[in-house]
Formats: C-alpha cells, sequence, structure tokens
C-alpha cells in the first residue's frame, strides 16, 4: 500500500497523510495535522520545511526507519 508522509526533518517525527487505495488517494490523520505542524520546534525559522514523499510501507521504513527515525507520529 502506498502512503503519503510528512517528515519534520529537526525532530524526524512523521505523518501520514494519505493513503492509496486503488487508483484514488484518501485523505488520514487530518485532525493530526494541526498538532504535528504546531510541535514542529523550528516552524517559525525562515529556512523551516517539512519534508515529504510518497512511499510503500517498505522504501518508508527502510528510507526512515532505519535511518534515525525515531518516533511514529500516527500511522
Amino acid at each position: 500500500m502506498n502512503r503519503k508522509y510528512i517528515v519534520d526533518t529537526t525532530t524526524r517525527e512523521y505523518l501520514c497523510v494519505a493513503l492509496q487505495k486503488g487508483q484514488e488517494w484518501t485523505p488520514v490523520n487530518q485532525d493530526s495535522l494541526e498538532g504535528f505542524m504546531d510541535a514542529c520546534p523550528d516552524k517559525d525559522k525562515p529556512d523551516f520545511e517539512l519534508v515529504s514523499g510518497e512511499y510503500n510501507d517498505n522504501s518508508f521504513f527502510e528510507k526512515w526507519i532505519r535511518n534515525g527515525t525515531n518516533f511514529l507520529f500516527r500511522y
């Protein structure tokens, strides 16, 4: 299954924001998005940015979990 994530590279926290079901994307965790954004410590800095991407489960965990992501925010 493919999922779209946003990742705060400062805290290494991430949030799944959409799931692909067939050809369509379904938003998920929208009720947690505001809290996630508010928790980003560098959000007021001019060069702040989040990393986003579309991954299948295996490639996301390979890219982020094995390389130091330390907190699964909400799956």
